[in-house]
């Protein structure tokens, strides 16, 4: 990710809020992919 150690620790830990774009730089660093989806939940 070329990203330093700390940043990642904060992504991991939950502390900040990363955009999109780092999520998807992690995802490929972890060969894995992004996917960011809504979900509609119960029907009333």
């Amino acid at each position: 990710m070329h990203t330093k150690q700390t940043v990642i620790a904060r992504l991991e830990s939950g502390r900040v809020m990363p955009s999109t774009r780092t999520l998807q730089r992690f995802a490929i660093a972890t060969g894995t992919k992004l996917k960011i989806s809504f979900d509609p939940g119960p029907t009333i």
